[in-house]
């Protein structure tokens, strides 16, 4: 599911137009970001078309946000700094959380490896982490957005175990929120129903009406997909710290605690290592079997830290209604 021939493109695009170097990089919530890369194909991609590789590793440096709602400064990946141009290079995905991901939320890449997890409990709500999203669009600064969405992820598993589905478009934008804007609607959403993006229209920063988007190449219509199976919860979830909405049907929406699928687990702990209460560990039973329990359900975010790294699809999300009387 990575971008590994919009990385291609996009190193030898730039170094054709006079780039003196091409960095690409990334910093993922748990692992090695070069080992990832070499899976995924995208590290071959970059060196083979001349660009360079780099972990975005243990150094840092401050970037200020002056305006930023909710953050002022964040902690990026010290190469943000060795940047004339930031281009986010993104792929299409469902996001259990946010409902949609796409080149915005692909700058959290910039922060550095567990700076994530600790950022989902800084913001546990959808509101406060889509605002957050916002702050740090704002101070990445990004001058271009590529959207890989020739192979890209529908339905509930998104945005690391949903399922992969062919909808063979590829856009680009000098306007990250507005390529986010056209890409969601594209396979279905309602761009205001998806909180950063509303919050973004809302800043005026990118555009401060819809219909401001213009767009060149093919239309919309021409590469709307017959399906896709879009994560409906813009009912915000309710979980141990978010206090209880009614939405319009009068049914409270709650969201189980995750589950941890003992036959499918493959016992990396990377779940483990990414929740941020650290309610989460790997225990062996008197019979020597190993399984993932929680150590304390009422601190779960939900934040879904721990389905979104999962590389065997073994954490399961469940949401259950009841009638509000």
């Amino acid at each position: 599911m990575h971008a590994s021939g919009s990385c291609r493109a996009v190193v030898k695009a730039f170094l054709e137009r006079g780039a003196s170097r091409v960095l690409a990089g990334d910093s993922p919530a748990v692992g090695n970001a070069t080992a990832a890369a070499k899976t995924a194909g995208i590290y071959e991609q970059v060196v083979a078309n001349g660009g360079e590789w780099v972990d975005f590793g243990a150094d840092q440096i401050t970037v200020s946000c002056r305006t930023g709602k909710i953050v002022k400064s964040f902690e990026f990946a010290a190469q943000f700094m060795q940047a004339d141009v930031v281009v986010s290079v993104a792929k299409l995905k469902t996001h259990q959380l946010m409902a949609y991901t796409g080149a915005m939320k692909n700058l959290f890449g910039l922060m550095v490896g567990l700076k994530k997890a600790q950022t989902h409990y800084r913001f546990p709500g959808k509101k406060e982490f889509g605002m957050f999203l916002v702050d740090l669009t704002i101070a990445a600064g990004a001058s271009y957005a590529v959207m890989d969405a020739v192979v890209g992820m529908e339905g509930k598993g998104g945005p690391g175990n949903g399922d992969p589905v062919q909808l063979g478009f590829l856009a680009s934008s000098d306007n990250i929120a507005a390529l986010d804007w056209e890409c969601a609607s594209i396979v279905g959403y309602n761009p205001h129903e998806i909180v950063y993006l509303e919050e973004a229209l809302r800043r005026g920063v990118w555009f401060t009406s819809p219909e401001q988007i213009q767009t060149a190449g093919c239309t919309a219509g021409d590469v709307k997909p017959a399906s896709f199976k879009i994560v409906r919860n813009a009912v915000p979830v309710v979980g141990a710290m978010i206090p209880p909405v009614v939405d319009a049907a009068a049914k409270l929406v709650f969201t189980r605690n995750p589950s941890f699928n003992r036959l499918k687990c493959v016992h990396c702990e990377r779940c483990v290592e990414i929740c941020p209460v650290h309610i989460l560990s790997l225990v062996e039973s008197k019979k020597g079997e190993k399984r993932v329990t929680i150590s304390s359900r009422c601190k779960c975010l939900h934040c879904y830290c721990c389905h979104e790294v999962c590389p065997a699809d073994a954490v399961q999300l469940r949401h259950f209604t009841q009638k509000h009387y």
